[in-house]
């Protein structure tokens, strides 16, 4: 038998229907609370006279929730008791239900949170009262629009014993009714559908619902939010068609999501946009975070709406109202989520989770995120409510705040032993943990103090950034080198050279022979962060014989770039799940348009690397990413010389100095250069392209700074460095 079949009972009749919901409509236009009050004695009177009216107790009921609205929240007890009288006169009527789920929901729970929790447990908070008086509306007449779109609103909101399987059956059966066509219908069954994670009826029902006269730019959102979260990337195009709609509803939601990792500036810049801007600005911002994780297009979008969905299965607070304790310094603001899920829809899953569970220990996990640029660790106590898991600074905030306080103080305290039992737990997450328990508690305040900054760099940064970055089951080595040297047609040109040892390899098999496989994803940005070149390309590359163990598989690759400060982030994978990210790093690039007085950057490179590039069919250039070199082997210098007229002298200056000793001052440095070298110059026209070699035979062994200086006749000078490593 099905939940909700329709009662046999005479129902409201639709005259009755239409006169109910004229009447509550025209209290809308009732500004006053008198007018209101004199209304309700009327009334009180006639139903007085005649108690058992179930029409009189509907209007009553409806005439207290005003007065509730006009912030007489007392009044709403008044209008769920009317409605409740309302529902015993008329149990058939589809109405008196559903304004006691109005009412009901409007009373609200207790104020206080542990009273809020034990009626959240046994079903008796207001969102479960309210759902229980809509799912009886819908009973009594499958077809009523309003009591099904409340209930699946309702079930939706709760947090705990919720509703969605009562909700979703209710949609269903209305299916076979007059309301299966009703757009509100459509788009809460299509949110519930997605909620259960039932992807495809989701979607058959938000197309439904564009289809048939729904708010198309909420319905496109939310066909964008059901795509990406099944893993289509396909859904950003609908995301993006919805956010050029300009109604309130659609941009409050947009808005919503977008707040989840946006900092003020954005939301500012998003609010102050319309139409095609909005899109603009939408898609520089997705696309920003997609270049700087080296993803494809709308990889970051489609991974920000899996995280959501999440985060509020596993991490939604039970109730809103939030207590903190002294040692809980960061207020995230969210009435929707713990401090878990703020940082997870920030960052995603963790590389490691733990936790440490003893009698009388609070609830608590550390989260620890591997970053290129510096690793991040939370730690998060849930004290008052086990619901809601808090962020601290250090894992001993863990043991409470006056333990915490004894240990930083270096005082014998009862939780010595518990101490060492939570350091361990935590000990594959930072090797701080390590040296705290190889210390012990005495003498360890330096360790301490240095533990609780990584906690608090970690919540400064993470809970304001957002990332997603790629993840790998070994970490390669690789060793790289990357200048900005040469011109195309589209700007200078940026250099990326590799090397990977033999030992790192991962061959695939093939007929061929030895074949090894390297992709390189590489995604550079300007100062403002709009791309400015990205790649993303697999190389194969095979031998006859396996590659030695102490030798290298090196690479190169270049990409046009224009003049300023550049931005870049580099990740290399070989074979399956062998790879790494590097962390984000900057470089300058000239204006090698010829217009003014420029050096290029140094390419310093050995020919026993055979890692070459041919600016013109006469020149060879050598590269060489290990950036070490045998003092037998000379040095190959390339560098270009731009902007001076044909034939204009100018005089180079080479130094190699030893690293450690200090920095130059002016052309000629302040310390006594170990190789110093001068040549004499003449412009060839708009570029000059300059090769040296340079012998390192009176270097000893040692890491070196290689800088060349360029004085053109009035003076001016143009400086270029770059580092290298002399080894026997």
């Amino acid at each position: 038998m099905p939940l909700f079949a329709a009662t046999s009972l005479a129902a409201q009749s639709p005259e009755d229907r239409v006169a109910i919901e004229r009447f509550r409509d025209s209290l809308a236009t009732i500004p006053d609370s008198g007018s209101l009050l004199g209304l309700e004695q009327r009334l009180i009177g006639e139903a007085r006279a005649d108690r058992n009216n179930a029409m009189r107790h509907l209007k009553l009921g409806f005439v207290a929730m005003r007065l509730g609205e006009q912030g007489s929240r007392s009044r709403f007890d008044d209008a769920a008791g009317e409605f409740q009288w309302a529902t015993e006169i008329e149990p058939t009527w589809p109405w008196a239900w559903y304004g006691l789920g109005v009412a009901e929901d409007r009373v609200g729970d207790s104020e206080i949170a542990i009273v809020q929790g034990l009626q959240a447990m046994f079903g008796k908070d207001h969102l479960s009262r309210a759902a229980n008086a809509y799912a009886r509306s819908v009973q009594t007449d499958p077809s009523f629009v309003r009591g099904l779109v409340e209930l699946a609103s309702t079930a939706l909101r709760q947090r705990i014993n919720v509703k969605t399987a009562l909700a979703r059956e209710a949609l269903r059966q209305a299916a076979a009714t007059s309301a299966a066509a009703n757009p509100d219908v459509l788009l809460y069954r299509g949110r519930l559908e997605r909620e259960v994670g039932d992807i495809d009826s989701a979607l058959v029902a938000f197309r439904s619902y564009l289809s048939g006269g729904g708010a198309q730019g909420l319905g496109l959102l939310e066909l964008a939010r059901t795509e990406l979260l099944a893993g289509n990337l396909a859904g950003q195009r609908s995301y993006y068609e919805g956010a050029r709609i300009d109604d309130d509803e659609t941009v409050a939601a947009y808005r919503a999501d977008l707040a989840l990792v946006a900092n003020d500036s954005a939301l500012a810049e998003f609010d102050a946009n319309t139409g095609d801007r909005r899109v603009s600005f939408l898609r520089r911002f997705w696309g920003q975070r997609d270049r700087a994780s080296l993803l494809r297009d709308g990889e970051r979008l489609r991974e920000h709406y899996r995280r959501v969905f999440y985060a509020r299965r596993n991490f939604q607070l039970v109730s809103p109202n939030r207590h903190y304790d002294i040692v809980e310094r960061f207020r995230s603001g969210s009435r929707d989520y713990d401090d878990r899920g703020v940082v997870y829809i920030r960052h995603g899953e963790p590389a490691e989770r733990a936790t440490y569970n003893a009698p009388g220990i609070q609830f608590n996990e550390s989260w620890m995120y591997e970053r290129a640029d510096g690793n991040l660790v939370f730690h998060f106590v849930a004290r008052e409510d086990v619901q809601d898991y808090k962020l601290v600074e250090s894992v001993f905030d863990v043991l409470g705040f006056s333990n915490a306080l004894a240990l930083r103080g270096d005082r014998d305290n009862v939780t010595t032993g518990r101490v060492s039992d939570l350091l361990s737990t935590r000990e594959r997450l930072a090797p701080i943990y390590s040296r705290l328990m190889q210390t012990g508690t005495a003498g360890s305040q330096q360790y301490l103090t240095e533990e609780r900054m990584l906690g608090r760099r970690s919540i400064a940064r993470g809970t304001v950034t957002d990332t997603y970055e790629l993840r790998y089951g070994s970490r390669l080595r690789l060793s790289t080198d990357v200048v900005v040297a040469g011109r195309d047609t589209a700007g200078g040109l940026l250099h990326l050279s590799y090397a990977i040892p033999g030992s790192a390899l991962r061959e695939v098999p093939s007929d061929r022979g030895h074949l090894y496989p390297v992709r390189v994803r590489l995604s550079v940005v300007d100062r403002t962060g709009r791309p400015v070149a990205t790649m993303d390309t697999t190389r194969l590359f095979i031998a006859r014989e396996p590659v030695p163990e102490r030798e290298h598989l090196v690479g190169q690759i270049r990409v046009p770039v224009v003049p300023g400060l550049l931005t870049y982030r580099l990740a290399v994978e070989q074979g399956d799940d062998n790879g790494v990210i590097l962390a984000s790093d900057t470089i300058t690039a000239g204006d090698f348009s010829g217009n003014r007085f420029e050096l290029s950057g140094l390419v310093v490179g050995t020919r026993e690397a055979n890692l070459q590039w041919r600016p013109t069919a006469r020149d060879t250039v050598w590269f060489n990413p290990l950036r070490r070199y045998r003092k037998a082997a000379p040095l190959e210098l390339y560098y270009e010389v731009y902007g001076l007229p044909e034939g204009a002298p100018f005089s180079t200056e080479v130094f190699i100095t030893r690293q450690g000793g200090g920095g130059f001052l002016g052309i000629f440095g302040s310390r006594k250069p170990a190789i110093r070298l001068s040549f004499e110059d003449q412009s060839q026209g708009l570029r000059t392209q300059l090769q040296r070699s340079v012998s390192l035979e009176r270097l000893s062994p040692g890491k070196y700074d290689l800088e060349v200086a360029i004085k053109d006749a009035t003076g001016a000078v143009r400086h270029s460095r770059a580092g290298f490593e002399v080894r026997p």
